[in-house]
């Protein structure tokens, strides 16, 4: 991955060439890689920013006196006296309560929601439409991720590696060269990132 130097240097480059020159395809490549650049700085300087720690404040012991006041005992006198109660006097005023029957709520089913049947087929229509520029289906966070992921930051071999894939005129030849990647950068088998990667590259030769 560059450093935060040559980053610093292309944006410089990238601001130069746009205002120099006068094709507009010229100038869209530009103002792309130089969005890039930008969030990849800001990437690594999200990366680098130390951490805050916060102090702990210590809570004081409290101080105890050496002579503590012990209380005093209720006197005999202050306490009240609990009134007593001849149970033999009293007789039975409840009566025999029946209980009333408790009505059943009843149970209302709730609706069952429906599969819109159309907007699951426009999803997958969505999910297998052929791409035709595998560089430019590709979004900002998908390419870091390809990027870090798959090619362990290097993003002249990530570029290098699209732009051939585009360049080959069938999925047999991408898949091979493909292949070969995977062996030089050890993809794992069970990497779903790897797996996405590969079915933009299906997608672009549907």
């Amino acid at each position: 991955m560059k450093n935060k130097q040559e980053i610093i240097r292309e944006i410089h480059k990238l601001a130069k060439n746009i205002t120099e020159t006068n094709s507009e395809d010229a100038i869209i490549e530009s103002a792309r890689e130089l969005y890039e650049n930008s969030v990849l700085l800001k990437h690594l300087d999200d990366i680098h920013t130390p951490s805050l720690k916060t102090e702990s404040k210590r809570e004081e012991p409290l101080v105890i006196g050496e002579n503590p006041v012990k209380p005093e005992p209720p006197k005999k006198d202050s306490i009240p006296k609990e009134p007593t109660i001849d149970l033999f006097s009293c007789e039975p005023i409840l009566a025999e309560v029946s209980p009333e029957p408790i009505a059943e709520k009843p149970v209302v089913k709730e609706p069952k929601a429906v599969k819109n049947k159309s907007d699951e087929s426009v999803g997958e229509k969505l999910q297998h439409k052929k791409i035709t520029d595998l560089k430019a289906s590709i979004g900002i966070n998908e390419k870091f991720q390809f990027i870090n992921e798959l090619f362990d930051g290097n993003m002249k071999e990530y570029t290098v590696a699209v732009d051939q894939i585009n360049s080959f005129p069938s999925l047999a030849e991408a898949q091979s060269y493909i292949a070969n990647i995977e062996g030089v950068y050890k993809w794992l088998p069970d990497n779903q990132i790897a797996e996405s990667f590969k079915e933009l590259v299906k997608r672009r030769f549907a």
